[in-house]
């Protein structure tokens, strides 16, 4: 009774706070005050006027040499967050940065701007936290190019205010979450601990300033602030990025299933930096691997003492800890955390007898639930899941033919395409009718991987340097505590102990094993099969570890399992931790951190050409209006993938033609002053183009809309993940007397 009435006082303490929070947000974001500066309170030794702004002079124009062309203004600033909006013209890339004289310089958080040649002005944000007494805004000079500072204004924003705010929320949730399970369940506290213990221990990299610059990390920045922008322009779901290759536009969206990225997106929009907000998405993933992995192992193999044991395994191997840290691959390593889910629902479909109908739903919605966060990562991990679970149920066939494991993975194929379909619709809208480097690459190509297998001695290489720098591969192996399970598990097999269960999760591990080599004959079945082609569309065969990794944590559950044998599950425990530990430290002694702190420190072009439309040329890009026949045609406003014009036509007859700086992927549509549609031309370079009549003068808008199929098909996924989730929790409702429905029809 205590704890409870501590609980209510808490929360209502609790909703008090986050009132206040509130309402100090609205009010100090209203009363931000302003600081716009001219370009006279800026100082340089190579400047003229020139063009409406300072230029550098003759002396410094085309030196070659990286020099700084513009600082100061040496002004006062405040403690808090601001914004420099940046007006400017540069035939060459050049850069911007904050800082300030003597030690002071170290308060300021700020990454490196881009100044692009294909932008005119841009958004620096940076922060100080304390009052600087002289701050300085730098602008070197890159030796190449003329390069013009037009107007610099310096204005206070409020993510600091809002940054403030959700961390005091975050603690009280915290709080209130912790008085809640300390109630629930007090005989699971040592569990809980222990479940936390694996999360800190997996995330000991992620506790510096900076991070690894993996080899994925800039696209997915990239694609993280893609999804900011088109939040801050109102636009959901994001399509079509617009920061990336300076507003052409790209359909990362649409390809590559970003729905997890809205996590980190928020953050960004609730005034985290880049990093932070990456830093955050990456322990929440490590989270919930935890978590669904205890769950997972728990319900397979009895006993909480294998159910930690075995989370402990899976969420510390080598080549998961790889995918997060080195390799950075966002998409990869998020679908991890779904696959001991996956697991779970197979053992409980391929387990008992003459089930119920609500128990093989039950198993069907779990798989469903596994695919969806899957194929909602990495459609590759899902494709390869998707070929695991057609060897499996080929080897196990008996079962396999069974009626309700014939019903079960049937609803379960069923219920993932509906909670799916919000992607799999435009994805396969595009695929088919978008002519994108992709498409050409699987239809006409023969896409050959096997050089990028494992070499199998990296099988063993448990103590290498985790950072692949200087044309080192990373390290591809599951780590010493899972390939001594491997060794252990074979050894039982020769030494009398035939279990089946033992000998298919070996089979399955070294199958696996053998699919990420360079042994397995990836470019011979991929040149002669167009399944295997398309298999190979992975990139990578290393990618398999993911499966070892699974199959091999169920084999060690096995050997427990069977045999308990304590002091080998502590010696499994203390390698794992120990391997753990140091790969933490050899990270910390060797990887390359970089700290981006907003969007302006993300450059356009850190993407690939995958998704290109057939024929464009990334290297040529045009970014700026052309006209042909026409009097006035700029640019007024830039919203996400949305462009405003304003066009003035010369009254001779003939063409008018306009070519906008907006690549022309299916979904766009262009629009005169009175909402008439104007047929869309495909120009040079696949960009859209448009004709006006003569005389024309007024408003064109471009602007990207989802076809009335990507609106149904988004409304069915959320109608069918609400459902979903219904049944399963009306399902697990315990029944009088405290038994489990479920529990209640098995017996």
């Amino acid at each position: 009774m205590k704890h409870r009435r501590l609980q209510i006082t808490v929360f209502i303490v609790s909703l008090v706070i986050a009132l206040a929070c509130a309402v100090s947000v609205v009010i100090l974001s209203k009363n931000l005050p302003g600081n716009s500066l001219t370009i006279d309170d800026w100082k340089s030794e190579h400047a003229v006027f020139r063009n409406n702004g300072l230029s550098v002079d003759e002396e410094l124009r085309d030196c070659g040499e990286s020099a700084d062309f513009l600082w100061g203004p040496y002004n006062e600033l405040k403690k808090g967050s601001y914004t420099a909006i940046i007006s400017y013209k540069a035939d060459e890339d050049q850069i911007c940065r904050a800082t300030s004289a003597e030690t002071e310089a170290a308060l300021i958080s700020a990454s490196v701007g881009y100044l692009s040649k294909h932008l005119d002005q841009v958004l620096y944000q940076f922060e100080a936290a304390e009052d600087i007494r002289e701050f300085q805004l730098v602008f070197p000079y890159s030796g190449n190019g003329d390069y013009t500072i037009r107007s610099v204004s310096i204005v206070p924003n409020n993510n600091q205010i809002k940054r403030t705010a959700c961390s005091v929320l975050f603690i009280l949730l915290l709080i209130n979450g912790g008085l809640a399970l300390w109630d629930l369940n007090p005989g699971n506290h040592r569990t809980i601990a222990a479940l936390l213990g694996i999360v800190f221990l997996i995330s000991l990299p992620l506790a510096s300033r900076g991070i690894h610059n993996g080899f994925d990390l800039e696209i997915h920045y990239l694609r993280i602030e893609a999804i900011v922008q088109a939040l801050r322009s109102g636009q959901f779901p994001a399509r079509i990025s617009s920061v990336t290759l300076y507003g052409l536009g790209y359909p990362f969206s649409i390809y590559y299933n970003d729905i997890f990225l809205y996590f980190p997106a928020v953050l960004r929009l609730l005034g985290f930096s880049v990093n932070t907000a990456y830093k955050l998405y990456a322990a929440a993933v490590n989270l919930l691997t935890v978590l669904i992995a205890y769950v997972s192992f728990s319900r397979i193999f009895p006993g909480k003492k294998t159910g930690l044991l075995l989370t402990l395994l899976y969420a510390s191997a080598s080549y998961r800890l790889t995918n997060v840290y080195v390799r950075a691959a966002v998409g990869e390593y998020t679908a991890q955390a779904f696959l001991p889910l996956a697991a779970l629902a197979i053992h409980r479909m391929y387990t008992g007898n003459k089930k119920s109908f609500r128990e093989v739903l039950t198993d069907s919605i779990l798989l469903a639930a596994a695919m969806g966060g899957i194929l909602g990562s990495h459609i590759l991990t899902a494709m390869m899941t998707c070929f695991m679970l057609l060897i499996f149920c080929l080897i196990c066939w008996r079962k396999t033919i069974r009626k309700q494991t014939l019903l079960s993975l049937g609803m379960a194929a069923l219920f993932s395409a509906a909670v799916s379909l919000y992607y799999l619709v435009p994805f396969l809208d595009y695929y088919f009718n978008v002519p994108t480097e992709i498409s050409r690459i699987v239809d006409e190509g023969h896409i050959m991987i096997q050089h990028a297998g494992i070499y199998p001695g990296e099988l063993f290489a448990f103590f290498q340097n985790v950072i692949a720098e200087f044309g080192i591969r990373p390290q591809n192996n599951p780590g010493l505590p899972l390939m001594a399970v491997l060794v252990y598990g074979i050894c039982c097999l020769f030494t009398g102990r035939k279990e089946y269960r033992t000998g298919l999760f070996v089979f399955l591990s070294i199958l696996t094993l053998f699919l990420a080599s360079d042994i397995f004959p990836w470019n011979v079945l991929a040149y002669r099969f167009r399944f295997w082609n398309l298999l190979a569309q992975i990139q990578m065969p290393a990618r398999f570890l993911v499966f070892t990794i699974l199959f091999l944590c169920l084999l060690a559950g096995e050997l427990f399992r069977k045999s308990s044998p304590d002091k080998l599950m502590a010696g499994s425990a203390a390698a794992a931790i120990l391997m753990t530990l140091w790969f933490s430290s050899n990270y910390y002694s060797y990887a390359s951190y970089t700290w981006i702190y907003d969007t302006s420190g993300v450059k356009p072009v850190w993407t690939g050409t995958e998704y290109f439309i057939q024929g464009s040329n990334r290297k040529a890009l045009i970014t700026e209006l052309q006209t042909d026949g026409m009097e006035t045609a700029e640019i007024r406003s830039r919203k996400s993938n949305s462009l405003e014009l304003f066009c003035e036509a010369d009254t001779d007859t003939g063409r008018h033609l306009v070519t906008a700086p907006v690549y022309n992927y299916m979904g766009y549509h262009v629009f005169d002053a009175d909402g008439t549609e104007l047929p869309v031309i495909n120009a040079k370079q696949n960009l859209i183009a448009f004709e006006l009549p003569d005389g024309y003068k007024g408003r064109v808008d471009i602007v990207f809309k989802d076809p009335a199929s990507w609106t149904a098909a988004l409304i069915i996924s959320a109608a069918s993940v609400l459902i979903l989730a219904m049944i399963f929790c009306a399902g697990k409702r315990p029944l009088p007397g405290g038994r489990d429905r479920d529990t209640e029809a098995a017996g």
